[in-house]
């Protein structure tokens, strides 16, 4: 088993020989596609110029895939078959078929190389046969999610990518901006090398600027307006998001996100300074200010008390107990602010 990453430098490097069978899957979906594009233009540099894709379901006809692969090619030309296959469960059919092609006596390189594509595979999907005979004759490759702690580093690698730069900081607002995914933090760097020159080095202010549309933009000044204790411009916020129709969960979401992270403050302010209890939490001189000002409005016990609003409100999204969870998240953010 390789992770993607490793696989893709493998292909750009053209060090791999090409396998008969390959499995790519995982829960990071821009790494899947990035394995894809890098193995696809691998194969049509040697030579693998004709590709069929077929999506596999249910009722996918396996013995129709079987017969194709059996007639072969007139002029013998090589070519990808690509089984998009997102549950991960071929059925017995299709592990039996899987199996018995990865077993063949293939070419080097073989005429035909089958690409299979997964979402999420566990523990016992890993561990079965279809799986286990591709990683002893094929490759199988794993998309890992980035670590979020990780995940400015690799926005400033992506910004150098398309010709950017990025400050640690300004890495660090991009990811908390993108809540850790890896697809959404690609589309951005994408539109920013649109926006801004060549060679540009991004601030922390062109990240606040232009990443994200406008209601998760909103989203994030409604954090900042109760962080800094603007009750009014807040709750106007908070309506303006509620008449855009975005969800109450996503809302509590940032909310109790930033209520945790201030009761986590409160108590390192008990064994160490405020400026150690930042480093540790890993928060960064932009949102400082901010976490500054709410510390002096309320004490450890408060913030805990507004977690187990936090509690309250998602138990009236999820139904378990009666009550308007907007009134409460209205609750939430005077008290927040106050």
């Amino acid at each position: 088993m390789i992770v993607a990453p490793a696989f893709i430098k493998q292909l750009q490097a053209a060090q791999l020989t090409m396998p008969p069978i390959v499995l790519i899957y995982g829960e990071e979906p821009l790494l899947i596609r990035q394995s894809l594009d890098a193995f696809r233009a691998f194969a049509k540099n040697q030579d693998y110029l004709q590709r069929d894709t077929y999506e596999v379901d249910a009722k996918f006809d396996w013995q129709s895939l079987e017969m194709d692969t059996q007639a072969g090619s007139l002029f013998a030309e090589r070519r990808l078959i690509e089984l998009s296959m997102p549950s991960g469960a071929p059925g017995k059919v299709g592990g039996d078929f899987i199996q018995k092609w990865a077993q063949l006596r293939h070419d080097s390189p073989p005429e035909i190389v089958l690409v299979i594509l997964c979402e999420k595979l566990d523990g016992k999907q890993t561990k079965s046969k279809w799986v286990q005979v591709i990683e002893q004759t094929g490759l199988v490759v794993q998309s890992r999610p980035i670590e979020l702690k990780a995940l400015p580093a690799w926005c400033q690698q992506r910004a150098l990518s398309v010709g950017l730069s990025l400050d640690l900081e300004a890495a660090n607002v991009l990811a908390e901006r993108v809540e850790g995914n890896l697809l959404a933090a690609d589309q951005e760097m994408e539109k920013l090398s649109l926006l801004f020159a060549q060679g540009t080095q991004l601030q922390v202010q062109d990240i606040l600027n232009n990443v994200a549309d406008q209601a998760h933009y909103q989203l994030f000044a409604l954090s900042t307006a109760a962080l800094t204790g603007q009750t009014a411009y807040a709750l106007q916020i908070l309506n303006r998001l509620k008449q855009e129709g975005l969800e109450a969960p996503i809302i509590l979401w940032l909310l109790a996100k930033e209520v945790r992270t201030l009761v986590q403050l409160c108590e390192l302010q008990q064994k160490v300074s405020l400026a150690q209890a930042y480093k540790q939490l890993f928060i960064w001189n932009s949102k400082q200010a901010e976490y500054s000002q709410a510390l002096r409005r309320q004490s450890l016990q408060g913030w805990q008390e507004l977690l187990r609003l936090c509690t309250q409100a998602d138990f009236e999204i999820k139904g378990i107990r009666k009550g308007d969870a907007w009134l409460s998240l209205n609750d939430l953010v005077v008290k927040m602010a106050q």
